[in-house]
């Protein structure tokens, strides 16, 4: 159970979302093809959320197949405010050991980028904490930096500070009309990967509650009350009942 760590900071909002990808080593093959059928080269180019999309094709290529390839792995998630920065070592800690309650048997490396302050931290148990890592070099990250960014867009989104809007027919090959917004886009797209798989009402009778408890979740205790309430309502629990 290898776990792939990177941040997105956004100061307008006063956040930073740090995602955990658990990835296999098919699905990082996967990322490493992806990589390639957009034109770059792995060890030597890299994905990240920063690249200029507007008028670059092999960006757009590869940030959708890297969302498709998402899909494939679980993810865990903290939110914390951006004067947290330098504790992400810790947040990272903290959330693989929530993650590793889901996967109890399994063991592992934690990858985190390079840009994270190192700090004195506890290991949890059977996993080793692999710090300053070349994003470049270990592609697991590249997967983990497109989840972080996604989850702060939604987030954005939650908390009125930046709506954008896709159009339906970009979507869905059905010919709808009218536009979509772009964090329940990305929210729909991640929501499996969030799921835990354990439902929160375990003793419905009638089964009718299709929440699930996250995968893992880490909230800092000074987030705002706008933050912590959107963090919540979006990532508190996991909704895998229809959508449509």
């Amino acid at each position: 159970m290898n776990i792939y760590f990177d941040e997105s900071i956004h100061t307008r909002g006063d956040f930073i979302v740090l995602a955990g990808v658990v990835a296999d080593s098919d699905v990082i093959k996967l990322a490493e093809e992806a990589l390639v059928k957009c034109g770059y080269t792995p060890g030597l180019h890299e994905f990240k959320s920063s690249m200029k999309m507007q008028g670059n094709q092999n960006a757009q290529r590869l940030r959708e197949e890297f969302q498709r390839i998402v899909r494939r792995c679980k993810v865990g998630i903290a939110i914390c405010p951006v004067d947290e920065r330098g504790s992400l070592m810790a947040y990272a800690a903290r959330l693989s050991q929530k993650m590793a309650v889901n996967r109890p048997d399994e063991g592992g490396n934690i990858y985190l980028d390079g840009g994270m302050r190192r700090q004195a931290v506890e290991q949890p148990s059977g996993f080793h904490i692999v710090p300053g890592c070349d994003s470049r070099s270990i592609v697991g990250i590249q997967l983990a930096d497109c989840c972080a960014h996604a989850v702060a867009t939604i987030l954005l989104d939650e908390m009125g500070i930046a709506k954008r809007t896709m159009a339906a027919g970009d979507i869905y090959d059905d010919g709808r009309d009218g536009d979509i917004e772009l964090g329940w886009i990305l929210w729909a797209t991640l929501r499996h990967s969030l799921s835990s798989g354990v439902l929160v009402n375990p003793n419905d009778p009638f089964f009718e509650d299709p929440r699930h408890h996250p995968f893992g979740l880490e909230l800092s205790a000074a987030c705002s009350p706008l933050l912590a309430e959107a963090a919540n309502k979006r990532f508190g629990t996991v909704w895998l009942g229809c959508i449509h």
